[in-house]
């Protein structure tokens, strides 16, 4: 058999059977395609069905992708690349353990100090936190629970608050994990009484790279929760995992101190897209970074739909400001590395941002046929009839994406953690449908803000004011 039909065919085996029924509902796409434009204008009804079916089409392209990177990288089950550090039992590993320090902005925490503290469990007594110019009594709140606490006068946001903070930490601190006030530790204990955090912090500092990423888990409260859940879990199971050692960080990461130092130093410090900011640093220095999902944090969903709509104006808004101010090192951290090519060029610049008005289109066409199968079941006629507003278009979307999920829950999902997220699978089309609108105001602020001066919608992350010092501070 030749090496180009053995390597897929690895890969394929090397997802065990959940991956591999999933490969083959991917497969099953292909026929659903082919059936809306079977007997009619080929030509036509492809052009129509390919852009109302864009999501399907770049999301299932993406991740046949990311199933044949995470076999090339050979990472484990819980890592994206393996870690050789060597045997070592636990006892050694609690000996070698370098000093650690667990850091984190706040503001206007007084009334949840008291579970974020809590949710630190054994490892409460590394925190260093900075008060960003808190207007109730959260230092004396985090002071009467034993914390270290640096006050700050004037309002920085995290990335500010944070190179302030790093000034003050012990000179012998090698590794510090960066933690917001709404996440947890999700700590397990194995032999010798080494936790999940003590055994992935020692591997992390043997193995010298810059920065490692966590798993970052839902906490379930409903809908909006188990939604999020599905989205984060895939994002990184699926997404992170594949990208090796060329990763990108999250809010909640962990680093090694002179990295996160240079990074911070070199940081624009809008609180933006503030982490792939700092990935980008650390990619565009030869750096490396890596997911590790043997230690899990919890956070909070976004409990409103005004909320989340918000926050997702405001990761658009990052993605885009981020990608053109700091386009040099986009392409420096790519330069001769494919993988790399792939997820900062191809799937962050071209499919994210330049192709988002065809996802614009097909969100359209997609309403079209949604009120042309409403006026067809109420007969009322109002829309005519034709082969861009086809119910079909919809149906075969949602059934495709749909199905595509069902083949990603296999593939990231640990068979104990599906039972959750099945009952939200068949709205999981409609949830990110609806999220390509705030997506697309987030990428509309970005224009309007350079060439009026504000933005369409204001977020709860900053000011137009302070955006357009910082825009000017960069230029």
């Amino acid at each position: 058999m030749s090496e180009r039909i053995r390597r897929p065919l690895g890969a394929l085996a090397s997802l065990g059977l959940g991956g591999a029924g999933a490969v083959l509902l991917v497969l099953l796409l292909a026929a659903w395609t082919w059936w809306p434009w079977r007997d009619t204008n080929v030509r036509l009804d492809l052009v129509v069905y390919v852009v109302a079916g864009t999501a399907v089409l770049f999301d299932t392209l993406d991740f046949a992708l990311r199933l044949y990177f995470r076999h090339v990288h050979g990472g484990t089950s819980d890592t994206s690349v393996p870690l050789d550090v060597g045997r070592f039992t636990p006892y050694q590993m609690r000996l070698q353990l370098r000093p650690f320090a667990i850091i984190a902005s706040v503001h206007n925490l007084a009334g949840r100090a008291e579970a974020f503290v809590a949710g630190l469990g054994p490892f409460r007594d590394r925190l260093f936190v900075i008060d960003d110019a808190s207007t109730d009594d959260t230092v004396a709140a985090l002071e009467r629970l034993g914390v270290r606490v640096t006050r700050s006068r004037v309002n920085r946001k995290k990335p500010g608050a944070l190179r302030v903070l790093m000034r003050v930490l012990p000179a012998d601190v090698a590794s510090v994990i960066v933690m917001d006030p709404d996440v947890s530790f999700d700590l397990t204990v194995g032999p010798g009484g080494l936790s999940s955090l003590e055994r992935m912090l020692f591997d992390f500092q043997r193995s010298g790279m810059a920065a490692a990423c966590p798993r970052i888990v839902v906490r379930q409260e409903g809908l909006w929760s188990d939604l999020q859940s599905l989205e984060y879990t895939i994002a990184l199971e699926i997404g992170r995992k594949a990208l090796g050692d060329r990763g990108v960080t999250s809010g909640v990461s962990i680093y090694r101190r002179d990295a996160l130092e240079r990074a911070l130093s070199l940081h624009s410090l809008s609180v933006y897209a503030e982490d792939f900011s700092n990935a980008l640093i650390l990619l565009s220095s030869n750096e490396k970074i890596y997911y590790d999902g043997r230690l899990v944090v919890s956070t909070t969903a976004q409990r409103s739909l005004p909320r989340l709509f918000s926050q997702r104006v405001g990761w658009a808004f990052g993605l885009i400001q981020v990608y053109v101010r700091d386009f040099d090192r986009v392409l420096r951290a790519s330069a001769g590395r494919p993988l790399l090519t792939y997820q900062l060029l191809i799937y962050a610049g071209a499919i994210g941002l330049l192709m988002h008005p065809v996802r614009v289109a097909g969100l359209g066409l997609m309403a079209c046929s949604l009120l042309n199968g409403l006026d067809n079941g109420l007969g009322l006629e109002w829309i005519p009839d034709s082969r861009w507003v086809d119910p079909v278009h919809l149906l075969a979307a949602y059934v495709n994406y749909t199905l595509l999920v069902v083949a990603q829950v296999f593939v990231a999902f640990a068979r104990r953690d599906r039972r959750r997220v099945w009952p939200v699978v068949p709205l999981y089309f409609v949830y990110t449908v609806g999220l390509c609108v705030p997506i697309t105001i987030g990428y509309l602020n970005w224009i309007s803000l350079r060439i009026v001066g504000r933005r369409l919608y204001h977020d709860h992350y900053e000011a137009d004011d302070a955006l357009i010092r910082q825009q000017m501070a960069a230029a």
